[in-house]
């Protein structure tokens, strides 16, 4: 017997309702900053406004993507969380030519009341002027729905 729904006072509290996580299936404004360590590069923040799609994975219970199609992120619902899975990637123009390949090692995203965190962090390959540098980052942003 399928237990009922009960009013949502954390969207992932409703996962014994349909599919793992369907209740964050929707469009999010994302918004925060990262910031990379990168090897003979230095130190560099940028802000993140970026607006993020997630959906029901394939070989994951979600997939996160961004509206440009330079993101994919992999995700699992664990407990009153979402986890991002190690080893995905996305990939953005940096300034002056750069080009940064993020890599996951850890990554979150929780919500409460249709707004909440996403925050990740990895590694990160800078490429610039023939050449690959390697880094960390570590992103804090918040998301907001926008869309269901």
């Amino acid at each position: 017997m399928k237990r009922p729904c009960a009013f949502p006072f954390l969207l992932l509290a409703l996962l014994g309702c349909g599919s793992a996580g369907q209740e964050l299936h929707g469009v999010y404004a994302v918004t925060g900053t990262a910031h990379y360590s990168i090897q003979d590069i230095g130190h560099y923040s940028s802000q993140v406004s970026d607006t993020f799609r997630v959906s029901e994975g394939t070989v994951s219970e979600l997939l996160l993507t961004d509206a440009a199609g330079r993101c994919f992120l992999l995700a699992d619902v664990e407990g009153e969380a979402v986890v991002l899975r190690r080893g995905s990637s996305c990939t953005y123009p940096g300034d002056n030519g750069l080009t940064l390949t993020v890599t996951l090692e850890r990554g979150t995203l929780s919500l409460s009341g249709g707004s909440g965190r996403f925050d990740m962090a990895g590694t990160v390959t800078a490429t610039a002027w023939g050449r690959m540098y390697p880094g960390s980052f570590f992103q804090n942003a918040t998301l907001t729905r926008v869309e269901p």
